[in-house]
């Protein structure tokens, strides 16, 4: 829970949000007005953890000058915990660690505004810090002025042995950074979900649970900040979904990259995460594009948000100064797949043509209105579109429509591509491709195939050349059989919204932090249930139901654990989510909000035809402390 429970300060800059920084910025009078766009930088706490010392961060300051991500924006260089020593000073002040930081930070602050950067540094609003070294609680006022004497630019605050709420406290700290004479922005954790505060003694709030560096926790944590935006904005604030894990190893380029996405079109900070002195060339791709640095530090200051989703397919868009729009077409899903909008629901003005640029392809065409993108798994489109375009080039979209592929058997796949005139499919090889049609094709994986991802490529000719695009596909599980409990059968994807793998049969237990606890039996309103999912809102499980089934039951809520827990409480709401089911794509349930408690809700679906079936759940717009939301009691009938 260590960086989750954070509040950071941040020195407010009068500077461009893209480009040179020429020196470490003079303080701002008291007073003065919020960032007007999402800070910039790096924390070096999701690579390092605590294997930090001051060799590291005045190499990283180095390397963000040598790279050019300083020019690119980044200019915070923040130390996280361990810095400190094991104790206060005889007066009672802070100190750094004497082997890790012997220089001390007065001069590490120093080296940093050296090289036209910030310095930031790490404390805890309780006794101790979130490694057990001495925390700010008790000391506001001395320690803020001992970061001003130390020429600190910004200051994370994080939660651990707080006590008192957090609104109150979140003032007191505002208060006591203002009295030093320093213009400073304030950012807390989402303790007492601050973006519902009547007035804005913070700047800066986090949204949702720690970020891991892995696709379920990137998911959670985008899923968290979906209608949102109402909330933030230059003069207002930012919501913050967590620092950046871009480059740390865990993820795929493309999930990468959609991470970087989501953040950027909703108006996040961007604090990178990973070792910048090794940094290689594929992630400074990501982390350095400027094109997608501009829709992030836009200065219109209106953060993006999600336009909708099916479960799988979903349009995140911003608006952008001087009318541009920026789109992501995301891919939640294990499949390729074509996303489709259009310029009047991104909100633009008529034209009869509008420009659009992929921000990561960085190509420009031209569109009639229709704006479309054959996403891979797990990745993005991010598009900017205005209205007007001459000169360019009508945008080419090469999509096919294959998902799932059961072995053995024959799988219809139509390619698109309009203007199109020959059109091919190649497959793995040991499949079987037929042409039955101009674009029409079947094809058939090996009966032995395992249930796993493969890819086809898709090709057509257009204006005399020929085209191509990877489409990935599914191969499928069996489909169920019988009348038997869902949660029993293989799922095709499953993403928990914690740290841990969602439970079978369990509920997700009442200790957050425990891989190894099997969880309690399943409980809704005092009713148990043998069969099963507990999961921690946010959270989807796809299953394939291959069009063998006639109907799904289930009843759903959170689970009666979370009356018995005493953490978070006070400082959250717990114990609230809502339910979504998906069939190919078609919303056809929604929970509305559970409560804790309250009645569950009941589940009868008639799913004839269906081959995927998408359960999906979130945390209700009140951060997921405590949502452990179950699909309890789940029941298919389906041939036998």
């Amino acid at each position: 829970m260590r960086a989750l429970l954070m509040i950071a300060v941040v020195l407010v800059s009068t500077a461009t949000a893209v480009g040179p920084v020429a020196a470490a910025p003079a303080p701002a009078p008291p007073g003065a007005t919020r960032l007007a766009t999402p800070p910039m930088g790096w924390n070096h706490w999701n690579h390092f953890r605590c294997r930090i010392d001051e060799k590291i961060v005045r190499e990283t300051a180095d390397a963000m000058v040598r790279t050019g991500l300083r020019d690119a924006g980044y200019r915070y260089v923040n130390v996280d915990d361990c810095w400190e020593a094991e104790s206060r000073d005889a007066a009672g002040r802070l100190r750094a660690h004497p082997v890790t930081f012997p220089g001390g930070i007065k001069a590490l602050a120093d080296y940093v505004h050296e090289r036209g950067l910030r310095f930031g540094i790490y404390t805890a609003a309780g006794d101790k810090t979130c490694e057990g070294r001495p925390g700010s609680g008790g000391h506001y006022a001395r320690d803020a002025a001992t970061f001003a004497e130390w020429g600190v630019d910004y200051v994370k605050l994080d939660w651990c042995g707080a006590k008192g709420d957090p609104h109150r406290l979140t003032s007191e700290f505002r208060a006591a950074l203002d009295a030093t004479g320093r213009s400073v922005t304030l950012a807390v954790s989402r303790h007492g979900a601050p973006w519902r505060w009547p007035d804005r003694p913070a700047d800066l709030w986090r949204t949702s649970a720690d970020i891991d560096d892995n696709w379920h926790s990137v998911l959670r944590n985008a899923q968290e900040q979906a209608g949102l935006s109402g909330a933030a904005g230059a003069g207002r604030g930012w919501n913050d979904p967590d620092m950046l894990q871009v480059g740390n190893g865990g993820m795929s380029a493309e999930e990468y990259r959609a991470h970087f996405s989501l953040w950027a079109i909703t108006g996040a900070p961007l604090l990178m995460g990973n070792d910048i002195r090794s940094i290689d060339k594929a992630t400074l791709d990501v982390l350095g594009n400027r094109e997608v640095i501009a829709v992030d530090q836009d200065a219109l200051g209106r953060p993006g948000d999600r336009l909708r989703g099916d479960g799988t397919r979903e349009v995140w868009a911003r608006g952008l100064a001087g009318g541009d729009v920026a789109v992501a077409l995301f891919n939640r899903g294990p499949y390729t797949t074509e996303i489709r909008t259009s310029a009047a629901e991104l909100g633009l003005p008529f034209a009869h043509r509008y420009a659009v640029r992929d921000l990561w392809l960085h190509g420009p065409s031209m569109t009639r209105g229709e704006i479309a993108a054959s996403v891979p798994p797990h990745g993005v489109a991010l598009l900017r579109v205005s209205a007007g375009a001459a000169g360019l080039e009508e945008r080419v979209t090469l999509s096919g429509d294959a998902s799932f592929v059961e072995p053995g058997k024959k799988t219809v796949v139509r390619v698109n591509l309009r203007g199109g005139t020959t059109f091919g499919v190649r497959a793995p090889e040991g499949w079987l491709v037929r042409k039955t049609g101009v674009a029409r094709f079947e094809i058939t994986a090996p009966a032995n195939s395992v249930a796993g991802k493969e890819s086809l490529t898709l090709s057509a000719k257009h204006r005399g050349r020929w085209i191509t695009v990877a489409h990935t596909v599914v191969i499928a599980p069996p489909p169920p059989r019988g009348v038997l409990a869902l949660s029993d059968h293989p799922r095709v994807e499953a993403e928990n919204g914690w740290y841990l793998p969602m439970k079978v049969n369990r509920s997700f237990g009442p200790d957050d932090f425990c891989a190894d606890c099997p969880g309690g039996p399943l409980s809704l309103a005092g009713k148990r249930f043998d069969k099963g999912l507990g999961t921690y809102a946010s959270s989807q499980a796809s299953y394939y139901l291959g069009g063998m089934c006639r109907s799904f039951a289930a009843t759903v809520g959170v689970d009666d654990e979370v009356l018995g827990m005493t953490w978070p409480r006070p400082h959250n709401a717990v114990g609230t989510a809502a339910f979504s089911i998906y069939a190919d794509g078609r919303r056809v349930y929604d929970s509305g909000i559970r409560t804790v408690g309250g009645p569950p809700g009941e589940v009868d679906l008639d799913v004839r035809g269906v081959r995927e079936l998408r359960l999906v759940n979130h945390s209700a717009g009140d951060g997921n402390f405590a949502d452990h939301a179950d699909w309890a009691g789940m029941r298919v009938e389906c041939a036998n």
